[in-house]
């Protein structure tokens, strides 16, 4: 299924994309003829984090799917120019990014290599969704746009193996690490705040499950700033896959279900207001976002000696 969080007339729902890619089904309006006897709570059919607990849920929605294939379904049918993308999920309880998992990238930066992930938290506050633009404090530095496949936790996940790991998978959709690329690179203690500022974590515009998008060894990564391709990648040259990156998160921290761990960045590059960003992975879509800059106080960037930009 390709599953969306959407919004009309302001009212959050989620939906399933339809293969001619234009036309969206409604899964609150459509859901209730199904649900029969099954005690499904009414808000799982708003809440991707609650829809996927609920393995009735996404039977219900599978069901849906096989009915307006057969051209059956006829009511909460929207086009896309009607909607507004939400983020896929805006509670997780916690984003896990994996950093330097691209060769290439570690090299330019000149990070030492690490023989397990190197994994760091992003604030959940800073996530916003497709076409929503990212808001740069101005006088900070250099921002960085990092493009990112990422995954959605499903259930409860604890000291699970390699092996394991993929069960616990709900689904993949595209992620942007925007970076305050020079605070970041003054010390690596900055890091959470370089990555955690309001709007730094751009995400979706779909997620694919896992049953439909069964192999990403080998996605093609695309990263565009106004139309124009500034870098170029694969899947296939992530040094830990996401498997590897679950076991070892798990043998630690406890995953919850929509929690959502990301795959490092090819080689990133900076943006600036005014800028339309695009991060492509196949089998998903394009997530576009437009750079907008905000006025903040500057007595840190003073403080920290940062240059203007």
């Amino acid at each position: 299924m390709r599953i969306l969080a959407f919004s009309i007339g302001g009212e959050p729902r989620l939906g399933l994309l339809m293969p001619e890619e234009n036309k969206v089904i409604d899964l609150r309006i459509n859901a209730y003829r199904f649900l029969k006897e099954r005690l499904i709570p009414k808000d799982t059919f708003t809440d991707l984090k609650l829809f996927i607990q609920y393995h009735e849920a996404i039977n219900i929605a599978k069901e849906i799917e096989d009915e307006a294939l057969k051209g059956r379904i006829h009511s909460g049918l929207w086009d896309l120019k009607e909607i507004k993308f939400l983020p896929p999920i805006t509670n997780p309880s916690k984003i896990i990014c994996t950093g330097l998992n691209f060769e290439d990238y570690r090299r330019i930066l000149g990070l030492q290599y690490l023989p397990v992930p190197q994994i760091f938290l992003k604030a959940p506050s800073a996530i916003i969704g497709h076409m929503d633009p990212i808001m740069i404090p101005e006088n900070y530095g250099e921002v960085y746009h990092e493009y990112e496949l990422a995954c959605i936790i499903s259930k409860r996940c604890k000291n699970v193996t390699e092996d394991e790991a993929w069960n616990y998978i709900f689904g993949f959709t595209i992620f942007n690490d925007i970076t305050a690329h020079d605070i970041e690179l003054l010390t690596r203690e900055l890091q959470q705040w370089a990555k955690s500022i309001d709007t730094f974590a751009p995400m979706g515009p779909i997620v694919v499950t896992r049953d439909e998008l069964k192999d990403v060894s080998d996605l093609k990564m695309v990263r565009r700033r106004n139309g124009r391709i500034e870098s170029q990648s694969s899947t296939k040259y992530m040094r830990f896959k996401f498997n590897e990156i679950i076991s070892f998160i798990s043998t630690f921290i406890t995953l919850n279900p929509g929690d959502i761990i990301t795959s490092g960045s090819p080689p990133a590059g900076p943006i600036y207001p005014g800028d339309l960003i695009e991060a492509e992975i196949e089998g998903i879509g394009i997530l576009r976002n437009p750079v907008e800059g905000v006025r903040v106080r500057e007595d840190f960037a003073k403080a920290l000696n940062l240059k203007k930009h």
